[in-house]
């Protein structure tokens, strides 16, 4: 988004949560929390900070420049490095920690936990592989008898990458440990990255009496996101309901794009975040059920008031795809989420990428996704896209479509009834979906008809069916040597995949990102609503419009992909309508390429340049396939059955 827009953002969060999700802003925090990045960081982790209980947070209107504004008053204690080769560990009065068998410590806090005036030993010990370890205490007063507070848990053990370990005393009864394994780009690229592991420990309050030890209060596990993609969590303690008791503040943040989307730039480039709000209970933390429910719905409202402005309509598109993988890293029960996918496949995915020790966090949005792809076609409608629009509508099919969205697709592609003015005598050559159709208009307005026999010119007027010399065009959609196979939805990849094949006599195929999220694009069969999870791979219908050498220009649905093969690593984009190539034959375009016709938002939608869009539907439409119009739109012929029918529309 413009840099603008983040002060208005900021007030939109701020009375939710002292988190923003516009991290780009200036002063936009009176302090600066922990962060937890996923990209391999330098040296050691930075110094906590944090705010002490009763601090209150600053409102949307505080003057961070203010020398009081907001100030913390408890100042993060970082841990040291250990002592003597981390062996052995000195403590107040002459006491040693020795670090267990097999172990060494690596960093710690000294604080007197117990208030007998002595410091007690809070450290990491470690395995000599550092992928194994535990956050050990040692009091003072009986050093040799060490007690585990957190073991790393053993799935979490990634060979081949260096663990990055941070433990600081974040607030005034609340401890943090991170540990981060850093690991090769191959790996991470292959989908092996490993999960940062967070532990929040609960330090005993002067309540809890003598004996009282510090406990394991939190887990979060944040797992590697695909490449070109970063994930960022900062830990910030409030006492937000006034208790007495140190509350959690995990603002999650996602940075970077996807390939093949466009890397954001200015403000957008810092990310969206929203938080997850630990609530600290006699029994322990408990997640408030409200967040980040309410950080998302209101980065969404911000994402409609910006599609609604001629200026800032441009940038919405690319901020609604970074919201929908924010939501989906987020919660596992996000539209097209994938909370099935498990293991390697949820890391490739780049879903559900945080984990509570409880499991995964579950929002309980299911409107939100239909909020973003509302926002991102009212943005292409503000900027004269009605086709880009119709797309964002048909995302979530039928079932999720609201009144306004109802109203707005009427609006950009009014209904209109089919009805069959001719059906053919010759009978289509049968062909694969996302092959080039048997069906092709002349400029005259004749049908030609690509039949097992060869190609009948039909003339609906004076209904004459005759063969010709016209050569048959093939079915395969080619780009010089490449042949587009297929576009698959699969469970471990984060975008859809086109397939190509490089040459005939190539072995296996070749695979594209398409700039469409998992979630998004048709259905296998039309008309079905995305099913909760994801399962296995599903091969999606498209309508081909071009191919050249340089590569395929193909709609799914109403989202036009361009898919370029010239550079050495093929590419795909979006494309705008209308289309600069030629039309070839069989293509779901008529003559002179001004007017396409393709399934969308259960009906065909058929748009010419120039010209209004309109959604037909009724007589065979529901059957029919392989569709082409006419010059202009006023005709469209698709196969039904063993035919080809004509179509006009009122």
């Amino acid at each position: 988004m413009p840099d603008r827009s983040c002060p208005k953002l900021l007030r939109a969060l701020l009375p939710l949560l002292a988190a923003t999700g516009c991290d780009g802003c200036p002063s936009s925090k009176p302090y600066t929390p922990y962060t937890l990045g996923s990209a391999a960081p330098s040296g050691s982790p930075p110094p906590l900070s944090a705010i002490a209980p009763g601090a209150p947070d600053a409102g949307p209107d505080a003057d961070a420049d203010a020398p009081d504004a907001a100030a913390p008053r408890f100042a993060a204690v970082p841990s040291v490095p250990a002592p003597e080769g981390g062996k052995r560990w000195p403590l107040d009065g002459g006491a040693v920690a020795a670090a267990p068998t097999g172990r060494t410590f690596e960093t710690g806090l000294l604080l007197d936990l117990d208030g007998d005036g002595a410091r007690d030993l809070v450290a990491w010990a470690r395995a000599p592989d550092g992928l194994r370890g535990e956050l050990l205490l040692a009091p003072a007063a009986r050093p040799q008898a060490p007690r585990t507070l957190a073991a790393l848990p053993g799935d979490l053990a990634a060979q081949g990458c260096t663990p990055r370990v941070g433990l600081s005393q974040i607030g005034p009864a609340t401890l943090a440990l991170d540990f981060a394994p850093q690991c090769p780009d191959q790996q991470r690229a292959a989908g092996a990255g490993a999960t940062r592991w967070i532990a929040v420990i609960r330090l005993p309050g002067p309540a809890a009496g003598a004996g009282a030890a510090p406990e394991l209060a939190l887990e979060l596990r944040l797992r590697t996101p695909p490449p070109d993609e970063a994930l960022s969590a900062s830990l910030e303690v409030a006492d937000r309901d006034a208790d007495g008791r140190d509350d959690l503040v995990v603002s999650v943040g996602l940075a970077g794009a996807l390939r093949p989307f466009p890397a954001p730039a200015g403000a957008a480039a810092a990310g969206l975040g929203a938080p997850l709000v630990f609530l600290d209970r006699p029994a322990g933390l408990s997640r408030d059920a409200a967040q980040p429910g309410e950080a998302l719905r209101a980065l969404a409202a911000a994402l409609l008031r910006d599609a609604r402005g001629k200026a800032t309509a441009p940038a919405v598109a690319a901020s609604a795809q970074r919201l929908r993988r924010l939501h989906a890293a987020l919660c596992a029960d996000a539209a097209g989420g994938g909370g099935a996918v498990a293991g390697r496949d949820a890391t490739r995915a780049g879903e559900a990428l945080v984990w509570t020790g409880a499991g995964p966090v579950r929002c309980g949005e299911p409107g939100l996704a239909a909020a973003i792809d509302h926002a991102e076609a009212v943005a292409a409608s503000t900027r004269g896209a009605p086709l880009a629009a119709v797309a964002a509508l048909d995302r979530g099919g039928a079932e999720a479509r609201g009144k306004d969205e109802g109203k707005l697709l009427a609006k950009l592609a009014p209904p209109a009834t089919a009805t069959a003015v001719y059906r053919t005598a010759a009978a289509p050559q049968p062909t694969r979906p996302g092959a080039f159709g048997p069906l092709a208009f002349e400029a005259s307005g004749a049908l030609l008809v690509r039949t097992a026999q060869g190609v009948v010119r039909v003339d609906p007027a004076a209904s004459t069916e005759a063969a010709t010399d016209i050569p048959p065009w093939p079915a395969a959609v080619h780009a010089g040597p490449a042949e587009l196979v297929a576009v698959e939805r699969r469970c471990d990849a984060p975008t859809l995949l086109a397939l190509f094949r490089s040459s005939p006599e190539a072995v296996g195929e070749m695979e594209v990102p398409l700039p469409l999220l998992r979630g998004q694009g048709p259905r296998a069969r039309p008309g079905a609503a995305a099913p909760e999870r994801c399962a296995g791979t599903e091969r999606l219908p498209f309508s081909p419009l071009a191919a050249s050498e340089g590569g395929f220009d193909i709609a799914l649905g109403a989202a036009l992909v361009s898919i370029d093969l010239r550079a050495a690593a093929p590419t795909a984009s979006a494309l705008s309508f209308p289309l600069a190539t030629p039309a070839p034959r069989g293509a779901a375009r008529s003559p002179d390429g001004a007017t396409l016709a393709v399934p969308a938002a259960g009906g065909l939608l058929v748009a010419t340049a120039g010209g209004a869009a309109r959604l037909w539907s009724g007589g065979d439409l529901a059957q029919a396939t392989a569709c082409a119009p006419a010059n202009g739109g006023a005709r469209v012929a698709c196969v039904v059955g063993a035919a080809a029918v004509i179509f006009e529309a009122k």
